[in-house]
């Protein structure tokens, strides 16, 4: 979570930079390619930090996957809890390291931190809209891993953590210009908490940060459970299990 909020939040950061010192006068170019790097950023980041800890931890690296687990019984009330309170103090970490390393472009217009450390917030829709865009993003996300990585009848095997990525890509280039794209209640975390004890003022509809992304990933497992059949196998396979099982026990 650390590194998330390192590479996400700070091709963010380095983005503003860049367009700090550009001589490009197509401000509108400038826009797409800023929203085009830091959404691919998120999402090869993503994809990269789950396959590295996908066999230590599973690869949670949100809040909001991790309430999905629970919510369908995958995972234990209590390590659900620990798991997100350790996702949010790696976030927090994380910010704090890039504050550190970019400190140098500190102190811009409102931002005491180099350009609020990429923070999400509400800038040119209603709060209403914000919280359903939120929802909708994470919504993106959680289906998208039960049913790659999730679903019995997944074809995805060992290449999820890609589609995943994708699907992280895909909420960024919509909400970018909408929320800044949180859907991960402790990416959001760490820059509100750096930024809050630098002595900066919470941002507009901070609160749909930490409220929308829940709201998303309870409706996208229990649609995956309900809907499309999350837990179920195919009975042919089952079959084939077990007469593999019956042959074995009468060679042995």
């Amino acid at each position: 979570m650390t590194l998330f909020v390192f590479v996400g939040c700070g091709s963010a950061v380095s983005s503003q930079i860049n367009e700090q010192s550009s001589t490009n006068n197509d401000q509108q170019t400038d826009i797409f390619f800023d929203t085009l790097g830091v959404s691919l950023a998120f999402g090869i980041g993503i994809a990269v930090l789950a396959y590295t800890i996908a066999p230590i931890s599973g690869g949670h690296i949100n809040p909001a996957v991790t309430l999905a687990f629970v919510v369908l019984k995958k995972m234990s009330i209590v390590d659900g809890l620990m798991y997100m309170v350790v996702q949010f103090v790696a976030a927090i970490l994380g910010a704090a390291i890039l504050w550190g390393c970019t400190a140098y472009y500190g102190d811009q217009g409102e931002n005491i931190t180099p350009f609020g450390l990429g923070q999400n917030s509400v800038a040119n829709i209603g709060i209403g809209s914000a919280f359903l865009v939120e929802a909708v993003g994470t919504f993106i996300l959680v289906w998208t891993v039960m049913m790659t990585a999730v679903h019995k009848k997944s074809i995805a095997g060992n290449i999820a953590p890609i589609a995943i990525g994708w699907s992280v890509f895909l909420a960024h280039i919509v909400l970018i210009p909408l929320t800044g794209c949180g859907i991960n209640p402790a990416r959001s975390a760490g820059p509100h908490i750096v930024n809050a004890i630098a002595g900066m003022s919470a941002p507009r509809g901070v609160w749909t940060y930490y409220v929308a992304p829940f709201v998303g990933s309870a409706f996208a497992a229990l649609s995956a459970w309900l809907l499309m059949g999350l837990d179920e196998t195919d009975e042919t396979d089952e079959e084939d299990k077990q007469e593999e099982l019956d042959k074995e026990e009468q060679s042995s």
